[in-house]
């Protein structure tokens, strides 16, 4: 089985190319990793053209008494997208580069689902496709269906599902038997005491003070960054629970 990375990144305005360059040395990270999965409101408009080399071959070895393309490198293939959007703007080529150079493909427009690349954002400006999944060339035969949802009232933009066939992992659970994983430890709020408890809990100028802490500390922008900041927001919100709420252990 091949891993699956979810990577996201936000996109704001059509005036952060440093946003492509840094997605696309994190893409170049994860892919040595396991295969990309791209998704989210990438603020770009990408039209119908092409994401992928059109008549790429290796005939161009032919023309040289040596091989001018690396022996790993793979001919793009894909079948074409549609898109109701023809629209391109400078954020769209730029996607449209990083999906080529890292072998990524966009869902819009190829699955049933979205059969047509249906648009995905809908202002008083008109509407546009800017909400993508963007999958690695090699999972475009995973893809079960991509879909697009209808407009409604709470957001300018659909909500985007994409399904994927992967395969599933079987643990063998007796690893843990002699370990302290053995259980493990859940949280269920008691809806007459709990958020008193809270309430109290939050008004300890220790715990105060973490939170503070917490939200004015500045993490480095690298997997040890997420990692540290992740673990440090995990801390606060169990120690918030464990004197709340109920807390049942479980074994596995």
């Amino acid at each position: 089985m091949t891993d699956k990375k979810i990577n996201e990144q936000l996109l704001p305005s059509t005036h952060y190319d440093d946003d492509f360059l840094q997605l696309e040395k994190e893409i170049n990270i994860f892919s040595k990793k396991g295969k990309i999965v791209l998704l989210g409101d990438f603020n770009s408009r990408t039209g119908d053209r092409l994401d992928y080399i059109k008549d790429d071959s290796l005939d161009i070895n032919n023309f040289a008494q040596t091989n001018l393309l690396p022996d790993e490198y793979k001919i793009d293939n894909c079948f074409n997208r549609y898109s109701c959007d023809k629209v391109v703007n400078g954020q769209g080529v730029n996607l449209l580069d990083l999906s080529t150079s890292s072998s990524l493909r966009i869902s819009n427009g190829r699955y049933i689902g979205d059969i047509m690349g249906n648009f995905t954002c809908m202002t008083s400006n008109g509407s546009s496709v800017v909400d993508y999944a963007i999958v690695s060339e090699s999972l475009l035969s995973s893809v079960e269906y991509f879909k697009t949802h209808e407009f409604n009232y709470l957001s300018d933009h659909v909500k985007i599902e994409i399904f994927l066939k992967c395969m599933q992992r079987e643990y063998n659970f007796d690893i843990f038997e002699n370990s302290n994983w053995s259980s493990y430890k859940s949280f269920k709020w008691d809806s007459q005491k709990s958020k008193l408890k809270l309430l109290d809990h939050l008004s300890d100028e220790t715990v105060l003070n973490n939170i503070l802490n917490f939200e004015m500390q500045t993490f480095s922008n690298d997997q040890r960054g997420v990692d540290d900041e992740t673990n440090k927001l995990t801390t606060i919100l169990c120690n918030l629970a464990e004197n709340s709420c109920v807390i049942k252990r479980k074994k596995l």
